[in-house]
């Protein structure tokens, strides 16, 4: 669409200048002056060519590229199918300001913090990797008036003390943003979205030049309950700042109610810049996805099995020699180590779980398009970037208090000889680990069977404290506790695959495709 006026070549949108620029002469222009050479009417559609996926059925639209050779949704490797077509114009667009180098240099610095990142991502991941798409989005504006009491509390040494403090919102806010764009893994894109107004230009196709873009194909009308809630959320943030700072309050039955207090109307469509990349990863895809504008990214990093487990090891070796060296390990000690390690890792299988179900029913409700309570409650939890900061904080604190607690009961347990209480530990834990698992079982997602060989090993363990207090012999206490840390092995490997499924994404399923017919990695 933009030739040179130099030499004729073609011209695509330059990040370092923010203008157009020849790939043949290296001619510079303006974005402005390449509209008024090309004459052409603000608002109108403009010609692009659309590409289409043969394996996923994903749709995009590009200006003065070349013939892609990879699909960025399914990850397949094919030669996408041109043909021309017009694109309605949206009214605003947010120029790419963070190059592709940029982008690969922030995303090899994730995977290098990741110390058990899969080794595909460093080996298989190249700049050449990310795609720069333009994304659809609606723009929102919406109101809240309306007052609420809010529920706090505040400790001071051993006493708590309880507060309801009446709070009101006479707020507006515009320019809220929601993807317009199926393609665009919801779950991922509402983290990157956060633009200011003053990232955003008129629309000019020349903008798109040599990048791709996709067109809204979701209606706007459905998104009116997030831009709501996106009120609510923003107007309770600015009241609270005035408010006490060492009370915590509660939001979630005030946000409810202020809810239904606020309104909302689609203002407008415009698109976000994104570099894209994905991945196969067996059965399923990872994806990788910065912000074109604000430099924000969010990346799928599954762990590598093999790399976790020698780390593992080499961590595991120091603690066995510090804890021989202050605590005698009797017999009954050594399974009730074990015994809390499974509880540990059932835990964490637990959270896992909830994570993959979590998401799988986001993805059925963006697919659905019928309710946004899922996304809703995600996008709370993740714009709250105050609490966000205080839970990761609280995450850490909790991490190093357990570890401390562990030493600490193991200290008191060494000391503890009393066949009584042992047999009372041995049968709390088991009925721990089983409350855990009935727990766990509430969500989608299949139990895994190493958390029932677990539980069937402290279930025997438990049985033998009781038939044979006096531990007549040793060698069945330290063949149980042996079995038991097996089951911890075989869990934890079961929670690296439940934690490198919620890291992944199901392969797309667009209209004219099913998603299916690719080969497998």
């Amino acid at each position: 669409m933009y030739g040179c006026p130099g030499c004729g070549s073609t011209m695509v949108f330059d990040i370092e200048t923010q203008g157009l620029k020849c790939g043949s002469c290296g001619r510079t222009e303006t974005v402005e002056a390449a509209e008024a050479r090309e004459a052409r009417r603000a608002g109108s559609s403009f010609s692009v060519d659309l590409l289409t996926c043969p394996t996923c059925g994903a749709e995009i639209r590009t200006l003065n590229t070349a013939q892609a050779a990879f699909c960025s949704y399914c990850g397949a490797s094919v030669l996408l199918e041109r043909k021309e077509a017009e694109m309605e114009a949206p009214d605003q667009v947010a120029p790419f300001r963070v190059t592709r180098e940029e982008c690969f240099e922030k995303y090899r610095s994730m995977v290098k913090k990741s110390l058990c990142a899969d080794r595909h991502l460093k080996r298989d991941v190249t700049a050449e990797s990310f795609r720069g798409i333009y994304v659809p989005h609606y723009l929102y504006e919406a109101a809240v008036r309306g007052e609420t009491v809010l529920e706090g509390q505040e400790t001071r040494g051993n006493d708590t003390y309880y507060y309801n403090t009446s709070v009101k919102l006479d707020h507006e806010f515009s320019h809220i943003l929601h993807d317009a764009s199926k393609e665009m893994p919801d779950v991922m894109s509402e983290k990157i979205a956060r633009m200011e107004p003053g990232d955003f230009k008129p629309f000019s196709p020349a903008y798109l030049s040599g990048f791709y873009a996709d067109v809204p194909d979701t209606d706007e009308e459905a998104y009116l309950p997030f831009a709501k809630a996106e009120a609510v959320r923003m107007g309770l943030q600015d009241v609270m700042k005035d408010l006490e700072g060492d009370v915590r309050y509660s939001t979630g039955e005030a946000e409810k109610k202020l809810v239904k207090m606020a309104s909302a109307k689609c203002t407008g469509r415009a698109l976000v810049p994104v570099w894209f990349m994905s991945i196969r990863s067996g059965g399923r895809l990872l994806y990788a996805i910065q912000n074109g504008v604000t430099g924000e990214m969010v990346a799928d990093l599954p762990m590598d099995i093999p790399r976790f487990a020698l780390i593992a090891l080499i961590a595991a070796v120091p603690l066995f020699f510090l804890f021989n060296l202050f605590l005698t390990l009797r017999p009954e000690m050594v399974l009730i180590v074990a015994m809390l390690l499974a509880l540990g890792a059932q835990w964490i299988v637990n959270g896992r779980r909830r994570n993959i179900s979590e998401r799988e029913r986001t993805e059925s409700a963006a697919e659905g398009g019928d309710d946004l309570k899922q996304r809703l409650k995600q996008r709370k939890r993740l714009a709250s970037h105050a609490k966000g900061s205080i839970t990761g904080t609280m995450e850490s604190i909790g991490g190093f208090g357990g570890m401390i607690l562990l030493v600490v009961l193991l200290t008191q347990l060494a000391r503890l000889n009393n066949a009584g209480a042992f047999r009372l530990i041995t049968a709390a834990l088991a009925a721990g680990m089983g409350g855990l698992i009935w727990w766990g079982n509430r969500t989608q997602v299949k139990t895994p069977a190493g958390c029932y060989a677990a539980l069937l090993v402290m279930v025997l363990a438990a049985v033998n404290q009781i038939v044979d207090p006096f531990h007549s012999e040793d060698l069945v206490v330290y063949i149980l506790a042996f079995l038991c840390m097996a089951a911890v092995v075989w869990v934890s490997v079961d929670m690296l695959l439940l934690h490198n499924r919620s890291c992944s994404n199901p392969l797309p399923q667009f209209e004219t495709h099913q998603g299916g017919g690719m080969d497998r990695a």
